[in-house]
């Protein structure tokens, strides 16, 4: 049976905990199906909007206005660690497997830990202001930071983390994204993998721009009703739910036509990187309000699996469940609202799955940062440099096709050989069938008729499938040899074109120095 279960943490308590909550707590593991109960609390900690991450082994918590993160064992239950830097952390995220927790802070600057290393590496102020919100992509390559400077930061993870930028200077930003006129609240990005994906941000200008965040191309522009405060995207990526402080939830659908656009322009925009439609305003019917008004600013959002199910926490500790087919609240989650308001709100992966991923590394215990202990300033990795993991009992071994499903594109190789069997089957012996009037009469019969096929005619068969896949191949390395030799041709060509520049560069040279050598024969006899 299948099990799913989300995390809601609480930001400073603002009342007195119900009697059924135990005291301190602050961070609830609550089950949504099949039965609704809570399965676990971690105590002691206060968070913001967006400084709750969770790992396989982890929960990660960054206090609220402090420069403290707590860290809780999932299966121990208690707490692992509490770690300490040098600035006030305002959002936080993991990144490569869970093994890089980044950290925004209150003065800019983003902060990278390697939880099974202990390394820290620390960006120069990459904002003016504070960074509201770090979002990772899902290979883990491109990391979107948001801040109250209104401006939203590309980053290269594998560059930051790289040896040979162990100077504070060379961490720098890809590109700045500098549409909003006002401060970032919330990020989103999309769950593909290809140079395509999109990012979805909003501030306080009331806009949500939907963007490209390789080219920094907006595809599209919502003009919205009230403040956005938290966002969140469907697992296809079809839609947006953005909580308001109004306390609505709105869906958005991202390829839903504008009053001066057509459907097919706005899929256009978005699928093939068309110029940007029109900005409009969604209609009001795609904005959700709760009969009871009392529930307060909605702070979080998190939608479910499947795709349901969405959860909006507010300032008042409400935990409401929207049906999204019908836009209405289906029950309350909660018997009793959180003793304070719900800032985070995360849904875990759904267990119960027959195949498990396994993950490559799992971190046990997460090793405090030190920060510059690792960085050798010359681009090596240096002799100190350890890992604290644990590697599962078998690894499983993805093939060449499942790696070309999850990189941004397909390499040219696999391209070639499914051409090469696409040309195979296209050269193949044509299927026959039988006749029509045949089937009507005799279909009883069907299996009776089928002439039994003896050993040497399924021989034969196969022996002419390999010849078709052998003239396949054939052709294919023909095309490669042609190729090769084209290549060669040209840098042939060049070479001759260099060798005769060179030759004409001296001809001239040698020139110059006979003509000079002449003039002062010439000024020799002349003196004579």
């Amino acid at each position: 049976m299948l099990t799913e279960q989300f995390i809601a943490s609480i930001g400073v308590p603002e009342k007195a905990p119900a009697t059924n909550v135990a005291k301190d707590a602050a961070i609830f593991v609550h089950e949504l199906q099949p039965l609704i109960q809570p399965r676990a609390l971690f105590k002691k900690s206060a968070t913001a909007p967006n400084c709750l991450a969770y790992s396989e082994n982890h929960i990660f918590a960054a206090q609220f206005g402090k420069a403290v993160v707590h860290v809780y064992n999932r299966e121990k239950g208690n707490q692992e660690a509490t770690v300490p830097f040098t600035e006030r952390i305002t959002c936080i995220a993991l990144a490569c497997d869970d093994s890089v927790l980044i950290l925004g802070t209150a003065e800019g600057r983003i902060f990278l830990w390697e939880t099974c290393t202990g390394r820290q590496l620390t960006t120069s102020q990459a904002h003016l202001q504070a960074v509201t919100s770090l979002v990772v992509d899902s290979t883990s390559n491109t990391l979107l930071s948001g801040s109250a400077d209104s401006t939203v930061h590309v980053w290269s993870i594998p560059g930051l983390l790289s040896f040979t930028n162990a100077g504070t200077q060379a961490l720098a930003p890809l590109r700045t994204f500098t549409s909003h006129r006002a401060e970032v609240t919330a990020l989103a990005i999309g769950h593909s993998a290809s140079l395509s994906n999109y990012a979805v941000s909003l501030s306080k200008d009331m806009t949500c721009l939907l963007w490209n965040f390789h080219t920094n191309a907006v595809y599209r522009t919502y003009l919205l009703p009230s403040l956005p405060t938290c966002v969140t995207l469907d697992h296809a990526d079809r839609a947006a739910y953005v909580g308001y402080e109004d306390g609505t939830v709105q869906q958005q659908d991202l390829y839903a036509a504008s009053a001066s656009s057509t459907a097919s322009n706005a899929t256009v925009s978005l699928q093939n990187g068309g110029p940007a439609v029109a900005p409009f305003q969604p209609a009001a019917s795609s904005k959700w309000k709760s009969a009871d008004a009392s529930h307060g600013v909605t702070l979080s959002v998190a939608l479910s699996f499947d795709g349901s199910t969405l959860l909006s926490g507010h300032q008042s500790g409400s935990v409401l469940a929207w049906d999204v087919a019908s836009g209405r609240v289906q029950a309350s989650i909660l018997q009793n609202p959180l003793p304070g308001p719900v800032t985070n709100l995360l849904f875990l992966p759904v267990m119960g799955f027959s195949q498990k991923d396994t993950r490559k590394l799992r971190i046990a215990s997460v090793v405090k940062p030190k920060f510059g202990a690792f960085d050798s300033g010359d681009g090596n990795v240096p002799g100190n440099y350890a890992i604290n993991v644990e590697l599962p009992s078998s690894i499983k071994t993805l093939s060449k096709f499942e790696r070309a499903l999850v990189a941004p594109a397909f390499p040219q190789s696999l391209l070639d050989e499914g051409l090469g069997e696409l040309a195979s089957w296209a050269n193949g012996p044509a299927r026959t069938t039988r006749d029509e009037s045949e089937n009507d009469t005799n279909d009883f019969m069907a299996l009776d008729d089928q002439p039994v096929k003896s050993a040497e005619t399924t021989l034969q068969e196969e022996n002419n499938a390999l010849k078709t896949q052998l003239d396949a191949m054939r052709r294919l390395q023909t095309a490669s040899f042609d190729k090769i030799e084209a290549i060669n041709t040209e840098r042939k060509a060049l070479l001759k074109r260099e060798q005769l520049r060179m030759a004409k560069h001296g001809a001239n040279a040698n020139g110059a120095h006979e003509s000079e050598e002449s003039d002062e024969d010439e000024s020799m006899n002349d003196g004579d």
